[in-house]
């Protein structure tokens, strides 16, 4: 299953916020092996794909194939019509006598890439060359603006073999090639015994550098590219960086110096050392605050703002970390910067609707990097940070629910603490003498009928197959004929049957027996539980979103980790899912939309009472999201920022 525990959460250094007035501003996922450049029309840095870290639920990494640009403040995500495949460790530069950023090769999965994309702020487009290098990941490339050149050096071919494919074999290459901006041309067969090549272009010096270490010794090596002598010469300045393994490196016009960080080496400390290149000597730059220890990251300068930016990585003291923050330099420091007028990237946050005053709720969540305690409103398709002084500063994985009758969301934390907001202020209630137990995972609602909270299941050292009640002043637990113990159950109030449901979820027959994933149903009347047995059922899955759909009073289920069963091996895989089903009170059918969200579980689903229609926000499919899409008629639609962009004519 998804790891959502708090074990996840780490220290990190707290980001200094620059305002924003964007409705839709948010930040891409956590993610290493991406790339950015600065596109010198639209004065936004453009990035593209990477990689993300193994998923402890589907024991998978995701490459990914998002494009998002950075204004300096904030970064957007465009949806564009067309995308390169998905990928990590490619090439990006950007091509500025035609006004367009130019990708090639990479990495999808264990194969390795080596065709050419370009993007001209509107959408992608496949370069169709004659010529072009051959599969590889990890090149480096630069573009020559005095020649109208990119060069691209070297680079890695992955190759699998075995049952599986689980042998890997990697071989280096070190052939130069150029790109006229319509075919490749191979300039040399063989070269320096460089690996992981990293290239940038000196404009001042108009000269192309490469650092990156030899393979046999791991020490640093530095190159620059001659292309009369149609050579790469050594360089030996006194200082080298003491690492080159995955760093990042662009030119910076502030000062006309070459800007390195962010490398890891074994038994090496110096992903957060910083140098600049003067066409003469390095300088280890002595810094006041860190980026973090990350490598593997993006990185670009930004000549309207003056600064590097550098974002994501993964972490140099654990792999299974990546990094999903912004950094700017400035002053002798790396400063993290984010906007606060969206919510980042998480999942198991609370996410409920209030439809007396017309809104709808955000508290909490987490993600790769932090347990977050923000409160958010949602209302008019705009989400806006809500601080009164008196909303829970330490409730973690909260679970919440709108009480009707006494108009409160009541939110139940982690710690078995419980809080309600009654619109204008938090207030916590004394549980100590009882209450559900400590808990993650589980789930919550209001039962119109009963008119109490209803609380069931979740883990606390086991899969835990309690049921407790709310009436506004007490908790009390409810023992009669529980359903079988589990977490990440789907569990809503039916207006049709009059009663709690739940569905699915995660957990175990008898504390000795192997994880079930379940697809049964159960309702609740208050004195006990009754198995639902339909017809048909959405199968095995667990962490699925679930609302009621205003229209038809119909629960919705979206998503979550859905159990696939192989009909010849009958081996069962685990995926993260994007189909929707619907429950009439007596059947469950699919409903297909010509529209469909991306795959996640952990989500929030709302009823936004403005507009009545839903609501989906984040969750988590390998990675954290932070899109936003609502739901009515029948049809899925993403909101997102449209922009409204001119871009100047190109000079060639």
């Amino acid at each position: 299953m998804a790891d959502h525990s708090l074990k996840r959460s780490f220290l990190f250094c707290i980001l200094f916020l620059l305002t924003s007035t964007a409705a839709f501003a948010l930040s891409p996922s956590a993610r290493y092996e991406s790339r950015m450049v600065w596109d010198t029309v639209t004065n936004r840095a453009v990035l593209f794909g990477g990689l993300t870290t193994i998923d402890s639920g589907t024991k998978q990494a995701y490459d990914l194939g998002d494009t998002w640009e950075w204004t300096g403040f904030r970064w957007i995500q465009r949806v564009l019509v067309h995308n390169p495949p998905s990928r990590a460790a490619e090439t990006m530069v950007f091509d500025s006598a035609r006004n367009r950023v130019v990708i090639f090769g990479g990495r999808h999965g264990k194969t390795n890439l080596n065709d050419t994309w370009s993007y001209d702020g509107n959408d992608w487009t496949q370069l169709q060359t004659t010529n072009a290098p051959s599969v590889r990941e990890l090149p480096g490339a630069a573009y020559d603006t005095a020649r109208d050149r990119i060069v691209l050096f070297g680079g890695t071919l992955q190759t699998y073999t075995g049952i599986n494919l689980t042998t890997l074999t990697e071989t280096q290459i070190r052939d130069t090639w150029e790109f006229d901006g319509t075919d490749w041309h191979q300039i040399l067969t063989d070269g320096p015994k460089v690996s992981k090549p990293i290239l940038t272009y000196d404009p001042v010096r108009n000269q192309t550098i490469m650092i990156g270490y030899d393979a046999t010794t791991i020490a640093t090596v530095m190159y620059a590219y001659d292309p009369v002598g149609v050579k790469w010469n050594q360089l030996t300045p006194a200082l080298l960086p003491a690492c080159a393994n995955e760093g990042a490196m662009t030119w910076q016009g502030s000062n006309n110096t070459v800007i390195f960080t962010g490398a890891a080496c074994v038994g090496s400390a110096t992903t957060e050392d910083t140098y600049e290149w003067d066409g003469t000597n390095w300088t280890n730059i002595a810094l006041t605050s860190f980026a973090g220890r990350y490598y593997g990251e993006a990185m670009t300068y930004d000549p309207l703002h003056q600064n590097v930016v550098l974002f994501g990585g993964i972490s140099a003291l654990n792999v299974m970390l990546a990094g999903t923050y912004t950094y700017i330099s400035g002053s002798g420091a790396w400063v993290g910067v984010g906007d606060e007028d969206y919510p980042v990237p998480r999942s198991l946050f609370s996410f409920v609707s209030d439809p007396v005053r017309n809104v709808i709720y955000l508290y909490g969540g987490l993600n790769d990097a932090t347990t977050f305690f923000d409160f958010w409103t949602y209302q008019n398709g705009q989400f806006r940070p809500t601080l009164d002084g008196s909303q829970p500063s330490d409730c973690a994985l909260p679970i919440a629910a709108f009480d009707t009758d006494r108009q409160k969301v009541v939110m139940l934390c982690s710690g078995s603490a419980t809080w309600e907001f009654d619109g204008t202020t938090w207030t916590e209630f004394d549980t100590s003498k009882t209450a559900p137990p400590s808990h993650q995972w589980s789930s919550l609602v209001y039962d119109q009928t009963l008119k109490k909270i209803v609380f069931f299941g979740g883990y606390n050292s086991g899969y835990l197959d309690q049921t407790w009640t709310y009436d506004g002043t007490a908790w009390t637990q409810v023992t009669k004929n529980p359903p079988t113990s589990r977490s990440h159950t789907s569990m809503w109030y039916d207006p049709i049957l009059k009663k709690t449901v739940i569905y699915g979820g995660i957990g175990r027959l008898t504390s000795t027996d192997r994880l079930t994933r379940y697809s049964d149903m159960w309702s609740f009347d208050g004195t006990g539980w009754t198995a639902v047995v339909p017809t048909t059922t959405p199968g095995m899955r667990y962490g699925a979103l679930t609302a009621i759909d205003p229209k038809t009073n119909h629960a919705v289920i979206f998503g979550g980790i859905r159990v696939d069963t192989d009909s010849t091996t009958l081996i069962q895989t685990q995926v993260y899912a994007n189909d929707m089903w619907d429950w009439d009170g007596t059947n469950w059918t699919q409903v297909h939309t010509a529209v469909v969200p991306p795959p996640r579980e952990n989500g929030g689903l709302a009823l936004d009472p403005l507009r009545n229609q839903l609501v989906m926000f984040g969750g988590y499919s390998g990675f954290y999201n932070a899109d936003l899409w609502t739901y009515g008629n029948g049809n899925w639609s993403q909101l997102f920022e449209v922009l409204n962009r001119r871009r100047a004519a190109a000079s060639h």
